[in-house]
Protein backbone atom coordinates (compact mmCIF):
# COMPACT_ATOMS: atom_id res chain seq x y z
CA UNK A 1 0.00 0.00 0.00
CA UNK A 2 2.59 2.24 0.89
CA UNK A 3 4.81 1.85 -2.39
CA UNK A 4 1.61 2.45 -4.35
CA UNK A 5 0.71 5.97 -2.45
CA UNK A 6 4.58 6.59 -3.25
CA UNK A 7 3.95 6.26 -7.32
CA UNK A 8 0.84 8.40 -7.00
CA UNK A 9 2.12 11.35 -4.36
CA UNK A 10 5.32 11.69 -6.04
CA UNK A 11 4.70 12.90 -9.03
CA UNK A 12 2.15 15.18 -7.26
CA UNK A 13 5.42 16.45 -4.92
CA UNK A 14 8.52 16.67 -7.28
CA UNK A 15 6.43 18.39 -10.02
CA UNK A 16 6.78 22.25 -8.56
CA UNK A 17 10.32 21.58 -8.18
CA UNK A 18 10.77 20.03 -11.49
CA UNK A 19 9.57 23.20 -13.01
CA UNK A 20 11.12 25.29 -10.71
CA UNK A 21 14.27 23.41 -11.98
CA UNK A 22 13.50 24.06 -15.58
CA UNK A 23 13.60 27.25 -15.30
CA UNK A 24 16.98 27.41 -12.79
CA UNK A 25 18.93 25.18 -13.65
CA UNK A 26 20.64 24.54 -17.29
CA UNK A 27 19.35 21.90 -19.15
CA UNK A 28 22.61 20.96 -20.74
CA UNK A 29 25.85 22.18 -19.19
CA UNK A 30 27.96 20.26 -21.61
CA UNK A 31 26.54 22.19 -24.62
CA UNK A 32 25.04 19.19 -26.48
CA UNK A 33 22.44 19.76 -28.96
CA UNK A 34 22.16 23.41 -28.83
CA UNK A 35 24.24 24.33 -31.49
CA UNK A 36 21.67 22.48 -33.67
CA UNK A 37 19.02 24.29 -31.99
CA UNK A 38 17.11 27.33 -34.15
CA UNK A 39 14.28 29.27 -33.24
CA UNK A 40 11.21 28.68 -35.82
CA UNK A 41 7.35 28.37 -35.60
CA UNK A 42 5.79 25.93 -33.94
CA UNK A 43 4.92 22.84 -36.62
CA UNK A 44 1.17 21.51 -36.11
CA UNK A 45 2.57 18.71 -38.39
CA UNK A 46 5.09 17.84 -40.72
CA UNK A 47 3.16 15.61 -42.82
CA UNK A 48 3.43 11.81 -43.32
CA UNK A 49 6.40 10.07 -42.09
CA UNK A 50 9.32 8.26 -43.74
CA UNK A 51 8.44 4.28 -43.64
CA UNK A 52 12.54 3.92 -42.86
CA UNK A 53 12.36 6.15 -40.08
CA UNK A 54 9.01 4.29 -38.31
CA UNK A 55 9.54 2.66 -35.65
CA UNK A 56 11.10 2.69 -31.67
CA UNK A 57 14.97 3.22 -31.79
CA UNK A 58 17.14 2.39 -28.94
CA UNK A 59 20.06 4.76 -27.95
CA UNK A 60 23.33 1.84 -28.85
CA UNK A 61 25.89 4.95 -27.89
CA UNK A 62 26.07 8.69 -27.67
CA UNK A 63 29.82 9.86 -28.55
CA UNK A 64 31.10 13.41 -28.80
CA UNK A 65 32.86 14.86 -31.47
CA UNK A 66 36.08 16.95 -30.88
CA UNK A 67 37.95 19.32 -33.25
CA UNK A 68 40.86 16.74 -33.91
CA UNK A 69 38.04 13.93 -34.44
CA UNK A 70 38.76 12.40 -31.21
CA UNK A 71 35.50 10.35 -29.76
CA UNK A 72 34.59 10.27 -26.17
CA UNK A 73 31.13 9.02 -24.85
CA UNK A 74 28.35 11.74 -23.96
CA UNK A 75 27.11 11.15 -20.46
CA UNK A 76 23.38 10.25 -22.10
CA UNK A 77 23.98 6.06 -22.40
CA UNK A 78 20.30 5.21 -22.48
CA UNK A 79 17.29 6.27 -24.64
CA UNK A 80 14.52 5.72 -26.90
CA UNK A 81 13.61 7.40 -29.88
CA UNK A 82 10.26 6.92 -31.84
CA UNK A 83 9.22 8.35 -35.52
CA UNK A 84 5.62 7.55 -36.12
CA UNK A 85 4.13 7.43 -40.01
CA UNK A 86 2.42 10.46 -39.28
CA UNK A 87 5.36 12.25 -38.82
CA UNK A 88 5.54 12.74 -35.55
CA UNK A 89 8.19 11.71 -33.34
CA UNK A 90 9.38 11.14 -29.39
CA UNK A 91 12.95 11.29 -27.47
CA UNK A 92 14.32 10.54 -24.60
CA UNK A 93 17.79 10.65 -22.83
CA UNK A 94 19.20 9.39 -19.86
CA UNK A 95 22.67 9.13 -18.13
CA UNK A 96 23.38 5.84 -17.10
CA UNK A 97 23.22 4.55 -13.70
CA UNK A 98 21.09 7.60 -11.99
CA UNK A 99 21.28 7.90 -8.25
CA UNK A 100 17.96 7.00 -6.68
CA UNK A 101 16.40 9.68 -4.51
CA UNK A 102 16.29 9.63 -1.03
CA UNK A 103 12.99 10.05 0.53
CA UNK A 104 12.20 13.21 0.76
CA UNK A 105 14.48 13.95 -2.10
CA UNK A 106 16.77 16.91 -1.01
CA UNK A 107 16.77 19.95 -3.74
CA UNK A 108 20.57 18.89 -5.17
CA UNK A 109 19.33 15.11 -5.69
CA UNK A 110 16.12 16.09 -7.59
CA UNK A 111 18.71 19.07 -9.60
CA UNK A 112 20.98 15.87 -10.53
CA UNK A 113 17.58 13.31 -11.71
CA UNK A 114 16.50 16.62 -13.58
CA UNK A 115 20.07 17.17 -15.41
CA UNK A 116 20.62 13.54 -15.90
CA UNK A 117 17.24 13.11 -18.23
CA UNK A 118 15.84 14.92 -21.28
CA UNK A 119 13.05 14.14 -23.58
CA UNK A 120 11.18 16.09 -26.33
CA UNK A 121 8.76 15.52 -29.06
CA UNK A 122 7.31 17.07 -32.10
CA UNK A 123 6.49 16.57 -35.75
CA UNK A 124 9.49 15.58 -37.94
CA UNK A 125 10.94 16.13 -41.86
CA UNK A 126 13.01 14.51 -44.07
CA UNK A 127 14.86 16.27 -46.63
CA UNK A 128 16.47 13.33 -48.36
CA UNK A 129 18.62 15.46 -50.70
CA UNK A 130 20.84 16.56 -47.67
CA UNK A 131 20.84 13.62 -45.90
CA UNK A 132 18.97 15.80 -42.80
CA UNK A 133 15.77 15.15 -40.49
CA UNK A 134 14.44 17.78 -38.07
CA UNK A 135 12.89 17.19 -35.24
CA UNK A 136 10.04 20.57 -34.83
CA UNK A 137 10.23 20.57 -31.13
CA UNK A 138 6.74 21.18 -29.41
CA UNK A 139 7.92 20.19 -25.83
CA UNK A 140 11.01 19.58 -24.11
CA UNK A 141 12.32 18.84 -20.84
CA UNK A 142 14.91 21.88 -22.11
CA UNK A 143 12.59 24.92 -22.03
CA UNK A 144 14.30 26.52 -24.20
CA UNK A 145 13.76 23.82 -27.21
CA UNK A 146 9.93 24.10 -27.60
CA UNK A 147 9.49 26.30 -30.96
CA UNK A 148 12.70 25.57 -32.33
CA UNK A 149 14.30 22.95 -34.98
CA UNK A 150 16.73 20.17 -33.95
CA UNK A 151 18.65 19.50 -37.23
CA UNK A 152 20.13 16.14 -37.11
CA UNK A 153 22.09 14.34 -40.13
CA UNK A 154 21.24 10.56 -40.88
CA UNK A 155 22.94 7.36 -42.40
CA UNK A 156 21.49 4.26 -41.82
CA UNK A 157 23.53 0.72 -41.90
CA UNK A 158 22.63 -2.97 -41.49
CA UNK A 159 19.58 -2.83 -43.87
CA UNK A 160 17.92 0.06 -41.84
CA UNK A 161 18.41 -1.81 -38.21
CA UNK A 162 20.57 0.79 -37.30
CA UNK A 163 20.46 4.51 -37.62
CA UNK A 164 22.84 7.21 -37.20
CA UNK A 165 21.84 10.45 -36.13
CA UNK A 166 25.00 13.02 -36.41
CA UNK A 167 24.92 16.80 -34.58
CA UNK A 168 26.57 19.55 -36.20
CA UNK A 169 27.57 23.30 -35.15
CA UNK A 170 27.09 26.19 -37.44
CA UNK A 171 30.59 25.68 -39.18
CA UNK A 172 29.21 22.02 -40.57
CA UNK A 173 31.89 20.41 -38.17
CA UNK A 174 30.25 16.84 -36.91
CA UNK A 175 30.23 17.63 -32.85
CA UNK A 176 28.17 14.20 -31.89
CA UNK A 177 26.53 11.11 -32.76
CA UNK A 178 23.50 9.21 -31.74
CA UNK A 179 23.51 5.87 -33.15
CA UNK A 180 20.25 3.70 -32.56
CA UNK A 181 19.17 -0.19 -33.03
CA UNK A 182 15.85 -0.61 -34.31
CA UNK A 183 13.58 -1.86 -31.89
CA UNK A 184 11.40 -5.37 -32.56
Amino acid sequence: MRAMATRVLLPRVLMPFVLVLMLVVPAHPQGQGRASATPVAPAASAGKGDPRFVGHWRLVSFVNIDERGATTPNRYAGGRILYDAAGQMAAQLTFANRARLSSPATEAERAAAYNGYLSYYGAYEIDEATRKVTHHVEASTNPNWPGTDLIRYFEFADGGETLKLSIRNESGRTTGTLTWARIR
